[in-house]
């Protein structure tokens, strides 16, 4: 379908487009970054481009940069959106956001700690005055489930002490309350009583939680640097990020029985799909145990040997 409104020169159209996918769609600052980076990334110089344009810079970087399937898709998805806006926005004069498919791939099940490795890394013996705050971040995050990104952005008025809850901001803004139990009351009172003398907060950052030791919040890279340090003091060789905690926690509750539908909640996914990717591993896990306790998944005992008749 024709567009009406010929393409004009797209002075600021990226920053146009960032500016509604942060109003309209409520994106968080990281996804927005990432969104602007591929699509820059993938424009040609020339405007209006054209789609074999855009095509050839997309394999050529494919192939240079060596992007696995789920890189691909994130960024075909951003230059969807973004095409989408050009042409609504009147900057292109045919709607190319179907050109391009998004490809299909298996999510792979991110790396896991059996519950031991999670509590001998949750309880690595930290030293030093950031002790107390890397402790009650690696219990968020193991025993609460958080996002790296929503740990980092949690106020001090989030913290519900008399009823043990947590108010979590997740994607899109979207707020859940997430109760934590006695290991995260426990980290949580050692950190707030020397949390104002030891961390001097910058201005605008007195609310947060969490914070560096310059006073202000703490990053997504620091926090992954803590995690790192515990892993390495608990002597985990698997590589590990923050979200491996959040992977087993959610595996953890549902080898233990949890309804997938509560745990959807406490995750905050908006799509039950995406819960549904912790199942492949579980799975695989619950496997052996059927086949070792239920008495009609075991194989039929042998018959005994009975000895031939001697003549």
């Amino acid at each position: 379908m024709e567009n009406p409104h010929p393409p004009h020169p797209p002075k600021g159209i990226i920053q146009a487009w960032i500016d509604y996918l942060a109003v309209q769609k409520n994106r968080l600052p990281a996804t927005l970054e990432a969104y602007a980076r591929d699509v820059q990334s993938l424009l040609p110089e020339t405007w209006p481009p054209t789609t074999e344009e855009i095509q050839e810079r997309l394999l050529h970087l494919k192939t240079i940069q060596e992007w696995q399937t789920v890189t691909l898709a994130r960024k075909i998805s951003a230059l969807r959106s973004f095409l989408r806006f050009a042409y609504q926005e009147g900057y292109l004069a045919e709607d190319w956001s179907d050109f391009w498919e998004v490809p299909r791939f298996w999510r792979k099940v991110p790396t896991y700690l059996t519950p031991e490795e999670a509590q001998h890394l949750v309880e690595a013996p930290f030293t030093g005055r950031h002790a107390p705050r890397n402790r009650l971040l690696l219990e968020l995050l193991y025993s609460c489930g958080l996002r790296v990104s929503e740990a980092c952005q949690l106020s001090l008025h989030a913290i519900d002490q008399e009823n043990q809850f947590i108010e979590v901001r997740g994607k899109g803004e979207k707020i859940r309350w997430v109760p934590y139990g006695r290991a995260v009351e426990k980290a949580l009172a050692a950190y707030l009583s020397v949390r104002q003398a030891q961390y001097k907060p910058r201005r605008g950052a007195e609310h947060y939680l969490f914070l560096s030791q310059k006073g202000g919040p703490l990053t997504r890279i620091q926090a992954y640097y803590i995690v790192q340090a515990a892993a390495r003091t608990a002597q985990i060789e698997k590589p590990i990020s923050p979200h491996a905690l959040r992977h087993s926690f959610a595996t953890h509750l549902l080898l233990a029985g949890m309804d997938i539908a509560i745990l959807q909640r406490l995750l905050g996914h908006a799509s039950m799909n995406t819960t549904q990717h912790y199942l492949q591993w579980v799975g695989a896990e619950l496997k052996p145990i059927l086949l070792r306790y239920h008495p009609r998944a075991q194989p039929p005992p042998t018959p005994p040997h009975e000895p031939s008749d001697l003549k």
